[in-house]
């Protein structure tokens, strides 16, 4: 089964490595692949690659923009999909993904700051739920998509995307120096 068949992950993010790396894993540990930043880019950009190397997608952060912006594409560079984030809110964080022509798909509800959150659709019906793990070392996040005919690039995504962003604005220092 490749990595974007899965509907249940964990993503690991690696402690010492020169950039920004994740480890993507299925529900019973098996390691499935890699969430690689790229080390000199314009704007932040991440890969998706299987165990073999292949390319799955991209994640790429837009530099000029009102709010945080993150383009998800698939292994041929089409867009499938945008997270955004609304860069000033009084109390909390608000993200939504969009598809390619800018329709809502999402909103994220739950408490961002301590990473337990829900993707909901428009309907109110639960997309997937994502939840980082206190009790490890590292950044740990465990993925259930509940929504089968969701695609798992733009869940991923999204939560690539919102780590990148929270741990830069908590850092906002180091995060720039080690390029977050």
């Amino acid at each position: 089964m490749g990595m974007l068949e899965n509907r249940e992950f964990t993503i690991d993010q690696r402690l010492l490595s020169v950039r920004n790396t994740y480890v993507v894993k299925d529900r019973h540990g098996q390691q499935l692949g890699f969430i690689k930043q790229e080390f000199v880019s314009l704007g932040p950009k991440f890969w998706l690659e299987d165990n073999a190397g292949v390319h799955l997608g991209e994640i790429d952060g837009k530099v000029i923009t009102v709010h945080h912006e993150y383009e998800i594409k698939d292994k041929d560079g089409q867009v499938k999909g945008k997270v955004k984030k609304k860069i000033l809110k009084l109390f909390g964080s608000e993200w939504w993904m969009e598809d390619a022509d800018g329709h809502e798909l999402a909103r994220i509800n739950g408490n961002i700051v301590h990473h337990t959150y829900d993707i909901v659709a428009p309907d109110k019906t639960t997309i997937a739920r994502v939840h980082l793990n206190w009790a490890t070392i590292r950044d740990e996040y465990c993925i259930e998509i509940v929504k089968q005919d969701f695609d798992p690039l733009l869940v991923l995504g999204y939560a690539i995307a919102m780590d990148h962003v929270e741990h830069q604005e908590r850092s906002p220092v180091f995060g720039k120096i080690l390029g977050r």
